[in-house]
């Protein structure tokens, strides 16, 4: 009897556990489902259906305008022998090409150090059997600055360092002043046009086009320049008449894209 009882006990704790078990996975499931549940309820705020009578659309637009500032990296880049002739001839070079710049009325605070370094160079197999310039290239001298102006003294810039023994130019980034504003206005372009599509959407179903319900932009971010650039009150002087490097610069663009949801009648 003792024993009959002792298995019955055995079969109703292991239900019970099992019991326990599908309550805390249920409570489990339930906790993982909430937020999923909570991002579905707020991705449906704004219903597109036939109840409240709406007409949603995306459109891209985009905008090209002149450069207005130019972000230029100019450098000196050396080798030498020794750690310290490395080091006393880009020293000697490139207070040349900084001070060359400051003069010609850039000013202090649009220039920015981007690159210094100072290091011993591994012989490199291509150089192996030239034991001489093996020696003469066994440290590493660099350095570079990035410097900001407008556009009508870009020219002037590379003029003046290249001048004054900069050995280096890197691509130039071009940009506007204010790049939001641009980002803006492509922004009510894209949006303009997402009305006209909206509008002629309206006229295929018999009915016209209401006001804005909601919108949303989806653009990227806008890079902000330096407020510290040569402007064209600034005298950046240049006494060459023919520059050895011509720049040409590029279009700025901007853009945009639009959801947007419109009422109709």
């Amino acid at each position: 009897m003792t024993s009959a009882l002792t298995a019955a006990d055995h079969v109703l704790q292991r239900k019970a556990h099992v019991t326990r078990v599908k309550r805390a996975m249920k409570h489990t499931l339930l906790l993982v489902l909430l937020p999923c549940l909570c991002h579905w309820t707020a991705a449906q705020e704004i219903q597109v259906n036939r109840q409240n009578k709406t007409i949603a659309v995306t459109a891209q637009e985009s905008l090209e305008v002149s450069a207005e500032v130019a972000v230029l990296e100019v450098g000196y880049h050396n080798f030498a022998a020794t750690k310290d002739a490395a080091y006393d001839e880009n020293l000697k070079t490139a207070n040349t090409i900084s001070k060359a710049l400051l003069n010609s009325g850039i000013p202090k605070e649009a220039i920015e150090t981007q690159k210094l370094q100072l290091e011993h160079v591994e012989p490199s197999e291509k150089y192996a059997a030239n034991a001489e310039f093996v020696r003469q290239h066994q440290f590493e001298a660099q350095q570079a600055w990035k410097i900001s102006v407008t556009i009508a003294h870009a020219q002037a810039l590379v003029d003046i360092a290249v001048r004054n023994g900069a050995n280096e130019i890197s691509d130039v980034q071009w940009g506007v002043a204010d790049p939001v504003a641009l980002q803006a206005k492509a922004g009510g372009a894209a949006l303009a046009k997402a009305r006209r599509i909206a509008e002629q959407m309206a006229a295929g179903l018999g009915t016209k086009l209401g006001e804005l319900v909601y919108a949303s932009n989806q653009a990227p971010v806008s890079k902000m320049w330096s407020r510290w650039l040569a402007t064209d009150s600034a005298e950046v002087s240049t006494t060459r008449a023919e520059p050895q490097l011509t720049l040409f610069p590029q279009k700025v663009k901007s853009e945009a894209t639009v959801y947007a949801v419109f009422a109709i009648e």
